[in-house]
């Protein structure tokens, strides 16, 4: 009997072993920078930086940090891996160390909005506007935002007890760059990389606890990919027409990728194409921001 309960406590102290090791893995230590990061989708301040590669998509990031913002870039280095971020955006997620919660966090994606908008925005974050400075902004009818939307249930309840007092936004850029084509131009174009640099405050309102602190590790996530909304609209819109024209004709519905027209994600009657989808990335990570 005794014998045979080594193998079971062997296993039980391996997984201890394991689990352990998992544990103290050293989180990634951001960059102290004294100068800010321009936020524009271009790498050219990160020389120096401590790059590391999410082999799964591809991707090479990095964090930096000054006495107010937490920076991050992202280079995407495939197409697939890029998936659908330049049009569904990116998700990024401030968690307690060794968690994965998404309770505090942005919505980075590119919207355009009005001038109306616009002031409406700038007024809610807490910022004063006069008259001249509303008739300005009005001389431009649309704008593109490049802020990202808090998400998460805890932070959007943080938020609401700040209504109206100064907030300062998390910002980003995103740059998708093509191979030239032409005379003269190397390669045969298409996807070269993309660039994707964020801004995130450090304590966004006075009224508000520290998103991030030095030396308080945190854990962050982040998140793309997968289908957009608009590519879920199209799915469903296809879906009800094959079932329309079944009902029509009172036969059964088109077998999956009998009409070549159909194309897309959708092979005939209404069936995904799962090769065909985009994909979905994450990944989290320890960050700890050391002193500058």
């Amino acid at each position: 009997m005794k014998k045979k309960a080594i193998f079971p406590a062997l296993c039980i102290l391996m997984l201890g072993l394991f689990i352990s090791s998992s544990a103290q893995e050293p989180a990634y230590k951001s960059q102290a920078v004294t100068e800010p990061k321009q936020i524009d989708g271009q790498p050219g301040d990160w020389e120096g930086a401590d790059f590391v590669n999410f082999k799964k998509a591809g991707v090479d990031y990095a964090v930096a940090h000054d006495s107010g913002h937490l920076y991050l870039i992202l280079v995407f280095n495939t197409e697939e891996g890029l998936s659908t971020a330049d049009q569904g955006g990116v998700f990024i997620y401030l968690s307690q160390a060794g968690k994965k919660n998404k309770d505090v966090g942005f919505h980075f994606i590119k919207k355009v909005i009005t001038a109306e908008e616009a002031i409406t925005r700038m007024e809610a974050l807490g910022e004063k506007l006069s008259e001249e400075r509303k008739a300005q902004i009005k001389e431009r009818k649309m704008y593109n935002l490049y802020e990202g939307e808090p998400v998460g249930k805890k932070f959007k309840a943080d938020l609401q007890k700040v209504k109206g007092q100064r907030f300062e936004p998390a910002i980003f850029r995103g740059r998708v760059e093509q191979a030239r084509r032409g005379p003269g131009a190397p390669g045969q174009g298409g996807f070269q990389k993309a660039v994707f640099e964020f801004k995130i405050p450090l304590q966004p309102s006075p009224g508000l606890p520290p998103l991030v602190e030095p030396g308080k590790p945190i854990n962050l996530g982040i998140e793309w990919g997968g289908l957009t909304e608009q590519m879920k609209k199209e799915i469903m819109t296809r879906r009800a027409e094959s079932a329309t024209r079944a009902t029509a004709t009172d036969s059964r519905m088109v077998v999956s990728g009998d009409d070549p027209s159909e194309g897309g994600f959708d092979r005939g009657g209404g069936e995904l194409d799962r090769k065909a989808l985009p994909k979905k990335f994450n990944f989290w990570f320890g960050l700890l921001l050391g002193s500058e």
